[in-house]
This record gives C-alpha cells, sequence and structure tokens, in this order.
C-alpha cells in the first residue's frame, strides 16, 4: 500500500512538472523579440494573414503553387517570382523575372501583371527581349465577366465530346466568349518605335501613333481589317 501511494505521488509530481514546462516553452514562445537574419536561403517563402490564408508566395519555378480561382486549381508553367493573391484565396497578380541561352542567342523576360477580379491579367508592365530585338511597355487586356474557373471547367467539359461539328462549335463558342483582346499598348516595339496602340473590343488596331528612332511622328487610323484609311504626319 505505502508503494503504490508513493507511485502515485511521483506521478503527480511528474504530471505537474510537466505542465509548467510545458507552459513555460509556451509562454516563452509569445515573448520571443522578432528574429532578424542576414541572409537565409528559401525556396519558397509565404506570407499569410492570422487566419492563415495565403496572401503572398517567393519561389522558384518548381515551388510555385498552381493558379487558383473559386478554389479551383489548374496546372501550367509557372516562373519563378513573387504571386499575390487577394482576401477571397484567388490568385491575382505578380511578378515574373527570366532568361536562356544558348548558340549566341538569349532570351529574357520580366513582367509585373494585376488581374481582374476572378480573371486572368488585366493590366501589366512587360519586357520581352528575342536577342536584343524586344518590346517593353504597358498593356491592358479586356477580360471576360464569367469567372476564369467556370470557363476552364467548361473547356474540360467541350474536350470529353466526343469528336465532330458540335464539339468544334462548342470550342469555337467557348474561344469568343474567353476572348481576351489587347486594348491598349504604349511602349516600345521591336522596330525600335515609341508607339501607342489602341484596338477595339475584337483586338483589331484602330489608332496608332507612332515615333520612330529617326524621330519622324506618325498617326494613323485603321479600318477592322487593319488597313490605314487615314495617315498625319508632323509636316
Amino acid at each position: 500500500m505505502f508503494n503504490e501511494r508513493k507511485r502515485l505521488r511521483y506521478l503527480e509530481i511528474y504530471a505537474v512538472v510537466s505542465m509548467i514546462v510545458l507552459f513555460s516553452l509556451v509562454f516563452s514562445g509569445f515573448m520571443q523579440p522578432k528574429q532578424k537574419f542576414g541572409e537565409i536561403d528559401v525556396e519558397r517563402l509565404n506570407v499569410i494573414d492570422k487566419n492563415g490564408q495565403l496572401r503572398v508566395v517567393i519561389a522558384n519555378s518548381e515551388r510555385m503553387p498552381d493558379p487558383v480561382i473559386d478554389g479551383y486549381a489548374f496546372k501550367t508553367e509557372r516562373p519563378p517570382g513573387i504571386l499575390f493573391f487577394n482576401g477571397l484565396g484567388d490568385e491575382n497578380g505578380g511578378l515574373i523575372s527570366g532568361a536562356v541561352a544558348a548558340n549566341g542567342k538569349y532570351g529574357a523576360y520580366q513582367g509585373l501583371s494585376f488581374d481582374k477580379y476572378k480573371q486572368a491579367q488585366a493590366m501589366a508592365l512587360v519586357y520581352n527581349d528575342k536577342s536584343g530585338k524586344y518590346r517593353a511597355g504597358l498593356q491592358i487586356w479586356d477580360r471576360s465577366e464569367t469567372s476564369l474557373a467556370t470557363l476552364l471547367k467548361k473547356r474540360e467539359q467541350i474536350k470529353k465530346m466526343p469528336d465532330g461539328a458540335d464539339k468544334d462549335k462548342s470550342l469555337a463558342e467557348w474561344e469568343i466568349q474567353n476572348a481576351s483582346p489587347t486594348r491598349v499598348y504604349v511602349g516600345k516595339n521591336e522596330d525600335k518605335e515609341a508607339e501607342i496602340r489602341l484596338a477595339d473590343g475584337a483586338g483589331n488596331v484602330r489608332i496608332r501613333m507612332k515615333v520612330p528612332a529617326e524621330g519622324e511622328p506618325r498617326l494613323e487610323f485603321l479600318d477592322k481589317k487593319g488597313t490605314v484609311v487615314r495617315s498625319l504626319k508632323a509636316d
């Protein structure tokens, strides 16, 4: 009986000491000052809200998350960079950068994009270089009012249809619904011209302003087929 009481007493003491140690560790964790790092190596860094909602991701291409809209994630090639997420969990823009080189040639690109609500990019600063022949500027797109997740799910359903006229018609209708024409471009084009292009809702350039490297500006008005119907020059 004495040994049993002694054993219970030891267990009580062990439980009390364990609780004290546990609370000490938890409390010390809350009381720790901010940590400062001179340099860190990381493949992915997540910035989250207090509720765990993802807001910013910085990652290499292998660790980049898949794009997600309305909880629907889809596969696509992801270069390294920074992704932004809104308070609903949807990806809504980002910063990418990259370059490749081989056989004396190279390709380089950078972009800062801002997505339309529940859709893909609506505005971006874009740099695209092919061995020195490059363009750089501001680009603005039209985007559908339909959620991108809804459109992608619809495309998956169409792809499962038997080949034939009905499938081809459905794909054509889907392409129209998902159209995202460039409406505005302001920048430098591959011919070293400072350029402004304004397009209609179908993506047809209707006004084009250019200043070539030689310095002779011109303003062009085009019809929907791309034919210049009027041209103004400085002289």
